[in-house]
């Protein structure tokens, strides 16, 4: 039953190049994107189109971009379907914020009907984002980079990360401000975790930081001590 669905979702790649710190999806997916031939997905899109679905298909993609080849070669097939159902279905995504800078895919989305885009800004401080190894999020400045999509006619929804080693007492105050310039109409607040098989989870183990749960409920649930604990305790 359609109505009970804000949106559904299609897969077109699997795996990253990027290996931010926090991260399982490279040690799940690997670093090399695979992707489906655009026939599969305009099957898949035929298949909703016929059951009856008129509304927002989101590519499920940790990176819609991480192999731009495919991606740019993809979009054009998206144009001429929405073009020959009467663009009745909204697309959205999720990438990385250096999209910004490959106007060739802007606009070919944007011709696709893509309005609205997931990036995993994390943060607004330069600190924090070379800590967790996502030095991609300043090839543009981050409010330019999101004004650049916005100019392309696709709202920019984000995540912030916070919790990090790199946060300071004024971090807070400059989350807000970093709301109220960046005009980011959802934008989701998490706390730090710590998943197995990633660097951060390793990095925290070598540091000491990881405690194990003592209620018994599970052996393998670990908590994460923050960073001035740990420097005190030492």
């Amino acid at each position: 039953d359609f109505s009970h669905y804000l949106f559904v979702g299609v897969q077109f790649s699997r795996g990253c190049p990027f290996d931010c710190e926090f991260c399982n999806i490279t040690s799940l997916l690997g670093h090399r994107p695979r992707v489906k031939s655009a026939a599969q997905i305009l099957r898949e899109l035929d298949g909703l189109y016929r059951l009856g679905w008129r509304g927002t298909v989101f590519f499920v993609d940790d990176n819609f971009i991480g192999n731009r080849k495919a991606a740019l070669d993809l979009l054009p097939h998206l144009v001429e379907w929405q073009q020959r159902t009467g663009y009745v279905m909204r697309l959205a995504c999720e990438a990385t914020l250096n999209i910004a800078k490959r106007p060739e895919i802007l606009e070919k989305m944007r011709e696709a009907f893509f309005v609205t885009v997931f990036c995993g800004i994390e943060t607004p401080d330069p600190d924090a984002l070379k800590a967790m190894h996502k030095d991609h999020n300043m090839m543009v400045p981050i409010l330019e980079g999101i004004r650049t999509i916005n100019s392309y006619g696709m709202e920019v929804v984000s995540g912030i990360i916070m919790g990090l080693d790199t946060d300071k007492p004024e971090t807070g105050d400059a989350l807000l401000q970093f709301v109220e310039e960046s005009q980011i109409p959802l934008l989701t607040i998490n706390l730090l975790q710590a998943l197995p098989k990633t660097p951060l989870w390793d990095r925290l183990e070598r540091e000491g930081r990881l405690v194990n749960d003592d209620d018994g409920r599970d052996s393998n649930v670990k908590f994460l001590l923050p960073y001035d604990q740990v420097v005190n305790s030492w």
